[in-house]
């Protein structure tokens, strides 16, 4: 997906060259916190199990910048509060049987890649939500600052997808509903240099930050397993 450098096909760079300027932003991985842990059947379950066999969880004393996420480096050295809330999680898992689900990222142990731009979500990487995928698409960007022009990133997954492309030291990115090509007014533009600086030390936070969970927790719940 990444550096794949053939440049974009004819009827999908519209966008590239209305892309909006933005100036400052804030390149990221976002650890998502839950409301509630699902208690209920994994499968066959009615919508009201699905709506009803929740466990409440008091949310962590964590400032979050996005609903329900908080990035790295608000939490760079103050892990304990969200040490905390997995603990939550595994207790109210295990006590209700919830194995299979303490397993995989998400929902519970979700951590995803996130660029924002003028306050708003300009890529928000919806269906990569394991450590693996969130270290190799901020790799890619990190690596923006010297990437040739072409696609640094290209992704599309059940209604999602984006674009992410390289131009004479401009990176240019545009995620959308994957129904048609991109549209032509949702792009933005950022100098590749700053967003490979900020996806370069988010980077280096996640793995400080990974690492100390998986030891206070005594698990890897983080990575995906087959």
């Amino acid at each position: 997906m990444s550096w794949n450098h053939p440049s974009p096909a004819a009827d999908e760079t519209a966008w590239i060259a209305r892309a909006r300027p933005l100036g400052t932003i804030l390149c990221e991985a976002a650890f998502r916190i839950v409301e509630d842990v699902y208690i209920g059947p994994a499968d066959g379950f009615t919508p009201r199990e699905w709506a009803e066999a929740r466990v409440p969880l008091p949310p962590p004393a964590l400032p979050c910048r996005l609903p329900g996420r908080v990035i790295t480096a608000d939490l760079l050295d103050h892990e304990d509060a969200l040490i905390a809330h997995y603990r939550r999680i595994v207790a109210i898992a295990t006590r209700h049987g919830k194995h299979a689900a303490l397993r995989q990222p998400f929902p519970w142990f979700a951590v995803t890649p996130v660029i924002i731009g003028h306050g708003e979500v300009r890529a928000g990487f919806p269906w990569n939500d394991d450590l693996d995928s969130a270290t190799a698409i901020l790799r890619a960007l990190a690596s923006a600052g010297q990437a040739p022009d072409g696609t640094v990133w290209d992704d599309e997954d059940q209604g999602w997808a984006i674009r992410i492309t390289a131009m004479a030291g401009t990176i240019r990115g545009v995620e959308w509903d994957a129904e048609g090509p991109p549209p032509a007014d949702a792009g933005w533009a950022v100098e590749a240099g700053l967003l490979a600086r900020q996806a370069a030390a988010a980077l280096a936070r996640l793995d400080v930050i990974q690492g100390r969970l998986a030891h206070a927790l005594g698990r890897d719940c983080w990575t995906r397993r087959p």
